[in-house]
């Protein structure tokens, strides 16, 4: 099997990982209310799946939503 790159590595894990809504309320600095009336509107992202009656978000698909 061929070496991948640690930091390659490191990178996918980090695009992949999955994040709450907690902690994108944070990085956007807007309050509960907002994130749920811009998911509401279409404005972000809808979540990728529930856990545990959690939304939660793949890193990438917010920093894609960020960075357009």
């Amino acid at each position: 099997m061929p070496q991948v790159p640690d930091d390659h590595l490191a990178l996918y894990l980090d695009q992949n990982r999955l994040i709450r809504k907690p902690e994108i309320q944070r990085l956007l600095r807007v309050s509960r209310s907002t994130l749920g009336r811009w998911i509401k509107s279409g404005q972000f992202p809808p979540p990728l799946l529930i856990q545990n009656g959690r939304p939660v978000w793949r890193f990438k698909d917010v920093h894609q939503w960020l960075t357009r």
